[in-house]
């Protein structure tokens, strides 16, 4: 017995090792080799689906008019391409939107053809994350890591065009990477809908965030 506990105690911890260090360590080799980062509605849901996805090339998620390809390619016409997005109870601070925009590792993206901020409909911005382990200040691939953490009636600011508007949150959930109503404009409403992958450093499924304008 003297000799089996010794054993059994390195075991558990080789095991405990592994299951903390193995999904950092695959998040760092990720951007190593700098992947094709999925998107917040890829449908995937299986390692080996998720792994192919990487290596083989395949569709560049980088680029955000790949997100939706079912979806018909619309513009949203506004005065101007980038604005600025807080949530102070998250400590995220004036990080810079960009409507139109394809590429996720320069900045947040306003997804095309969704409402600009303060008029009626759903403004739907995006935002990459990763574990909290990897995540650096400033560094758009990890800019709404902390957005599963808030919570109904946090304040989500947003200074468009010289204008500031606060929108109040009303609700949180995690979906399907399939259920794109999420992005569905409703023009009785003024809505803001922000999106990540769940659980963090995984593309499994969307946690979205819901707010309404207030001010």
């Amino acid at each position: 017995m003297r000799k089996v506990l010794p054993l059994v105690l390195v075991v558990m911890g080789a095991l405990t090792l592994v299951s903390v260090a193995g999904p950092i360590g695959w998040q760092q080799l990720n951007y190593l080799i700098q992947p094709k980062l999925l998107d917040p509605t890829q449908v995937s849901g299986h390692p080996a689906v998720l792994a192919a996805s990487i290596f083989s090339g395949g569709v560049d998620y980088t680029d955000s008019e790949t997100w939706f390809p079912a979806n018909p390619h619309t513009t949203t016409l506004s005065k101007v391409r980038y604005y600025s997005l807080s949530v102070p109870t998250l400590q995220i601070t004036n990080i810079p939107v960009e409507i139109n925009g394809i590429d996720l590792k320069k900045n947040a993206i306003q997804y095309s053809g969704t409402a600009v901020p303060g008029s009626s409909g759903n403004t739907v911005v995006f935002g990459h994350s990763t574990l909290p382990q990897l995540s650096r200040e400033g560094n758009p691939l990890s800019v709404f890591t902390s957005l599963p953490k808030i919570r109904k009636g946090d304040e989500v600011v947003i200074n468009y065009d010289g204008v500031t508007y606060r929108y109040r949150v009303r609700e949180t959930m995690e979906v399907k990477p399939t259920q794109i109503e999420v992005l569905a404009q409703r023009y009785d409403k003024y809505e803001l809908t922000l999106i990540t992958c769940v659980p963090l450093g995984t593309y499994l499924h969307r946690f979205v965030a819901r707010a309404e304008l207030v001010n």
